[in-house]
């Protein structure tokens, strides 16, 4: 693995290809071997892992969020502008469209169009899913080997090909969990993270922004969903930890 100047806990596989005019890389991101990421303008961001052989091209923007996963050999096709949130799942082997260009349009070809495409928070795309230039509103997911040609609506499940909304069989994508249960589970899981980790007295689980706040100190709030990133090694170890099933994001001004 190799590794990113000005950045933490990045680590880049072999045979990567990354051809792109303006890019940029958060903490943590983990790139496999053999991605290829070409474009104008590519933006990855905090903790996110991008699968082997993934590969992302176009003439258009790609902006990919936090703590997100493109799985093995999926494809992102850029020729549109492709917003992708943060904890978005991308399982392996899929593919999002952004145009359809070929026929030739002086015979009369009616099919040569370029479109964006919207990828929410949260959103969950399964194995062996097509995916068009489509919104997918946060939460909402579509399961193994559908065909994706119509919005997705918030915390709501497809499947099917075409897909079709199935939540009425499935249940939703997400449920409601009371703080005081998300307090429990942190608490749990930083107990954990402690039996292999002798400096996780450097992690403290809130439910409320402490009055006085420390600086080698890293709270987690599970009201909010935020953490003080101060990018401590103890602090990317414990975030590591977490994904993929727990994600915080960082409050924009740390404490």
């Amino acid at each position: 693995m190799s590794y990113a100047d000005g950045k933490k806990a990045v680590r880049i596989g072999k045979n990567v290809t990354i051809e792109v005019d303006k890019f940029s890389i958060g903490d943590g991101v983990l790139i496999k071997d053999n991605v290829v990421i070409e474009g104008p303008e590519v933006s990855i961001g905090d903790y996110t892992v991008i699968g082997k052989g993934v590969e992302i091209s176009g003439k258009s923007t790609c902006k990919i969020g936090m703590s997100s996963w493109l799985g093995q050999g999926s494809l992102i096709d850029a020729s549109g502008v492709v917003e992708i949130g943060n904890g978005v799942g991308i399982a392996n082997a899929c593919q999002l469209w952004t145009h359809m260009r070929f026929g030739d349009t002086l015979q009369g070809c009616r099919f040569d169009w370029r479109k964006s495409a919207r990828i929410d928070d949260d959103v969950y795309i399964g194995g062996n899913v097509l995916i068009g230039p489509i919104h997918a509103a946060k939460k909402s997911a579509a399961l193994l080997g559908s065909v994706v040609t119509k919005d997705l609506a918030e915390n709501r499940v497809y499947a099917g090909v075409p897909a079709i909304d199935v939540t009425e069989r499935t249940g939703p994508h997400f449920e409601e969990v009371p703080t005081e249960e998300k307090l429990r589970r942190m608490l749990s899981e930083l107990a954990k993270f402690r039996e292999r980790d002798r400096e996780g007295d450097a992690i403290q689980i809130v439910r409320d922004w402490p009055a006085t706040m420390y600086p080698d100190v890293s709270y987690f709030n599970v009201a909010t969903r935020q953490y003080t990133k101060r990018l401590t090694d103890v602090e990317i170890r414990f975030m590591l930890f977490l994904l993929t099933p727990i994600k915080f994001y960082p409050l924009v001004v740390a404490p």
